[in-house]
């Protein structure tokens, strides 16, 4: 079987949209998915952290609304936006290895771009690893690790090294 790479970020509706119709596609093609969590605001590419202006975010947040209406994917804007992804794609970064990690990456994306929850919050997290059947008190405690800092950094040093300027990217 085939893997398709996808580098992505929970603060990204593309990315979340991807996340709910890659996986039709995938069964369809035959082939698997690989999510790899990046710290977008890491790459070069962005000064000051940020890759907009404040012009094209608003567009963006139309654009992101009309796509997901096009692809029939529920869609709202989280609070607080932009989204603060760290924590939980350092959490990704630590279950990407585990068998419920796409539980866990899925109760992500939507906890943010379905039911507007912060995912900077522990909180929130710790819901969504229950949602995934995992061990939240564990699991919150090593992506807090420096381990997990450095897990993220490299998937995101990966990322840029093959080209990445945006997510998802495939």
């Amino acid at each position: 079987m085939k893997t398709l790479c996808i580098f992505f970020d929970y603060a990204s509706p593309f990315a979340y949209i991807a996340s709910e119709i890659l996986p039709r596609f995938a069964v369809r093609l035959g082939i698997a998915l690989d999510w790899k969590p990046i710290d977008l605001g890491q790459l070069s590419n962005y000064e000051n952290g940020l890759p907009y202006s404040a012009v094209k975010r608003r567009y963006v947040v139309v654009d992101a609304l009309r796509s997901s209406e096009f692809h029939n994917v529920r869609l709202a804007v989280p609070k607080p936006h932009p989204v603060i992804a760290e924590p939980a794609l350092r959490l990704a970064a630590v279950a990407h290895s585990k068998p419920e990690f796409l539980d866990l990456h899925t109760a992500l994306f939507r906890a943010a771009w379905t039911e507007q929850r912060d995912l900077s919050d522990r909180e929130v997290l710790a819901n969504c690893i229950e949602r995934a059947n995992g061990n939240a008190e564990d699991w919150l405690a090593e992506a807090e690790s420096d381990a997990a800092i450095q897990q993220l950094k490299q998937t995101t040093l990966e990322a840029e090294a093959a080209g990445v300027f945006g997510v998802p990217s495939m």
